[in-house]
C-alpha cells in the first residue's frame, strides 16, 4: 500500500536535546524547520539544501520570559515578533531548538524522479518544498513546516545539509510498515552542524 503523505519537516526522533534562542527574523518560523544561529546571537531558517551550518530544528515557541505568545497561530507568524498590548509585554521572543549535534530527526520523502533506496543509507541529501506546485514554506493550520527530502538530490559527498541514517520503523495509517517509495519516511542527521567541532563560530 502507499506511504501516507504528510510534510511535516524535521521531526526529533527521541528529542535528546533542545534550548530556547531569541529569534528575530523577517520571515516565518513553522515547526520542523531547520534553523541557524546568527552572528547577532539571534536565530533564523536558514536555507534547506547545500553546505548550511545548521543549529537545529524549531519544536516550539515562547515569548517574553519565555511565557505563552499570545496569537492564535500554530508558527512563528512574523506579526508575534511585535510587542501586542499591553505594553509592559516587551522583549525577544524566543524560538525553542532541537539542537544537539547527535540528534536524528524523521522525515518524508518527496516523490519526484527516482525514489531512494536502502543502498542510498549513508548518503547524503537536501530538502525541497512539498511537491503540490506551490512555495509555500509552511502549513498555516498545522504549523508544520511542508519541507520534504529531495531524492533527487541524493549523492556520495559532503555538499548537502543532512545525512541519511535508516528507513523509519513507523506503521502508516492502513496498518502497512512505512517502505521504500514515494513518501517514505527516513531518519536523518545534520551533516553541518554548528555546535560540532569547528562548526562552533556562528553563521553571519
Amino acid at each position: 500500500m502507499a506511504n501516507d503523505n504528510y510534510a511535516r519537516g524535521l521531526v526529533p526522533y527521541r528529542c535528546i536535546g533542545a534550548n530556547y534562542y531569541r529569534v528575530s527574523t523577517a520571515a516565518d518560523i513553522y515547526l520542523g524547520q531547520p534553523v541557524a544561529l546568527g552572528a547577532t546571537g539571534y536565530v533564523s531558517t536558514i536555507s534547506a539544501n547545500g553546505i548550511t551550518q545548521m543549529l537545529g530544528v524549531a519544536i516550539g515557541f515562547a515569548g517574553t520570559k519565555k511565557g505563552s505568545i499570545a496569537t492564535n497561530d500554530p508558527f512563528l507568524d512574523v506579526s508575534d515578533l511585535t510587542p501586542p498590548d499591553p505594553s509592559s509585554d516587551t522583549g525577544d521572543r524566543f524560538v525553542l531548538v532541537a539542537d544537539d549535534p547527535q540528534q536524528e530527526y524523521y522525515v518524508q520523502e518527496d516523490s519526484g524522479g527516482t525514489a531512494l533506496a536502502l543502498a542510498d543509507i549513508f548518503s547524503t541529501i537536501d530538502m525541497t518544498f512539498r511537491g503540490d506546485g506551490t512555495s509555500i514554506t509552511g502549513d498555516a493550520n498545522t504549523g508544520w513546516a511542508t519541507l520534504e527530502i529531495d531524492a533527487s538530490s541524493v549523492a556520495q559527498d559532503t555538499g548537502q545539509l543532512l545525512s541519511i541514517l535508516r528507513l523509519h520503523d513507523v506503521i502508516n495509517s492502513d496498518g502497512t510498515e512505512n517502505g521504500v517509495g514515494d513518501y517514505a519516511k527516513w531518519v536523518v542527521k545534520a551533516l553541518h552542524h554548528q555546535r560540532q567541532g569547528a562548526n562552533i563560530v556562528p553563521t553571519a
